[in-house]
């Protein structure tokens, strides 16, 4: 809901991934992101900054990489260790526990990848990611040139910083490929590896146990690339 220069958001209770949204936006406090202008956690209310002109960045596919390059160093900050986010190897345990109950429905060597980077992911990674980055999500403003807007956030590897780039990559023939995000990121001292280790295990992951064919093809393609 628009109001003049804020948004009014709702969060769904069955939304877990945006749990801590407004946590992220608060840690950031304007910077590479809208600004967190008030909350009420019992309503999963949050009230935005509005970014005007608010163009989506999808639409500008030439300014893509440049300015997810610029946002990023911005957001991959290490929160304190107070901070309520979800650590990303909790939830890789569970990840592994569902694709393992659904591993028929997944290509075997798409299934080890995404159990391998499961099984090592690192406990001790600190930085905090959002799990659903991508250009739908970054809006032009005023303020900033862009502004990220609905993160998803959990604390561990800052490669997983990369998923939603390149799941939304593998899906889109009209902007940058997978390999270009690939060498984007890795140009920003994101380990490339690591980066599509992650975008395989996590879009199978959001796969819902490999009956999304949409989410699996996009894990091939980012493997593939």
């Amino acid at each position: 809901m628009l109001a003049g220069d804020s948004v009014l958001k709702l969060n769904a209770p069955s939304h877990h991934e945006a749990e801590h949204e407004a946590d992220a936006l608060a840690f950031w406090n304007g910077d590479g992101a809208v600004r967190l202008l008030a909350r009420d956690d019992e309503r999963r209310a949050l009230l935005l900054e509005r970014c005007r002109p608010g163009t989506e960045l999808v639409e500008r596919p030439d300014h893509e990489v440049d300015a997810v390059c610029a946002l990023l160093p911005k957001l991959w900050g290490e929160p304190p260790a107070s901070a309520p986010f979800r650590p990303l190897a909790d939830l890789a345990e569970g990840w592994a526990e569902k694709l393992r109950a659904n591993a028929g429905r997944l290509e075997p060597d798409l299934l080890a990848t995404a159990l391998d980077t499961f099984s090592t992911v690192d406990s001790g990674a600190r930085a905090l990611a959002n799990q659903d980055l991508h250009p739908s999500n970054v809006l032009q403003a005023e303020r900033e040139p862009w502004l990220v807007i609905d993160p998803k956030p959990l604390v561990g590897e800052r490669e997983l910083n990369g998923v939603g780039l390149l799941r939304n990559a593998a899906w889109r023939t009209d902007a940058t490929p997978v390999r270009g995000w690939l060498d984007a990121l890795g140009s920003l001292g994101l380990d490339r590896e690591r980066l599509r280790a992650w975008g395989v295990a996590h879009a199978l992951a959001w796969s819902y146990g490999g009956t999304d064919s949409g989410i699996v093809d996009a894990a091939r393609a980012i493997r593939d690339a």
